[in-house]
């Protein structure tokens, strides 16, 4: 039975792991959270009601930092140290941050202005982005496992959103021009909309 993934188009979350499932069969079922019927499902397959949600025949997985890590259990993607986790979890800092800036965009706050929370997030994306520099220059562009996959789908998104400039910053810029031609990367691509 191939896995089942709710999710959406536009999440860097979800994006990240349809990348990582490029060779495994599976079923996307797109789910809009925000409103309707689709947010009263999600509630219920997930209590912290987020995606991407993961089902694979009894077992429900709810974020996708776990559904790595239970994929990556069955299918050894990739070997991880303590120095791989710490840098998945810088990556998944600015992706919660970048998202916390949208969500704040969307409902009408202004990012622009300096409000404490605000500028946390936008702390957090730039330190986050400064510490993975050198990952960006060698590992990154060396090999195409799970911390390119989430670098590349956070920094696509959160450039597309408007959340990051990439003017100031030629190493993410390089990252994205280096992996960007991935033929899996543009049958994920985030809706420009």
């Amino acid at each position: 039975m191939a896995y089942i993934l709710y999710g959406s188009k536009t999440s860097p979350f979800v994006r990240r792991i349809r990348v990582l499932l490029e060779q495994i069969p599976y079923e996307l079922k797109e789910m809009n959270i925000y409103e309707g019927q689709d947010s009263v499902d999600l509630n219920k397959l997930n209590p912290v009601n987020q995606i991407p949600v993961l089902v694979d025949g009894e077992n429900t997985i709810w974020d996708s930092r776990q559904i790595f890590s239970y994929l990556n259990s069955l299918h050894r993607f990739q070997n991880m140290d303590w120095q791989d986790e710490n840098q998945l979890t810088a990556i998944d800092g600015a992706m919660n941050a970048g998202v916390a800036l949208f969500l704040m965009k969307r409902s009408g706050i202004n990012i622009i202005e300096p409000f404490m929370y605000v500028q946390r997030q936008k702390e957090r994306i730039d330190s986050v982005l400064d510490y993975l520099k050198s990952f960006m220059s060698g590992q990154g562009l060396e090999n195409w496992d799970f911390h390119s996959i989430s670098l590349y789908c956070f920094l696509d998104w959160a450039s597309i959103r408007g959340i990051i400039s990439l003017e100031n910053r030629p190493d993410c810029q390089a990252f994205l021009n280096h992996h960007k031609n991935k033929k899996i990367l543009t049958l994920t691509e985030i809706p420009k909309a």
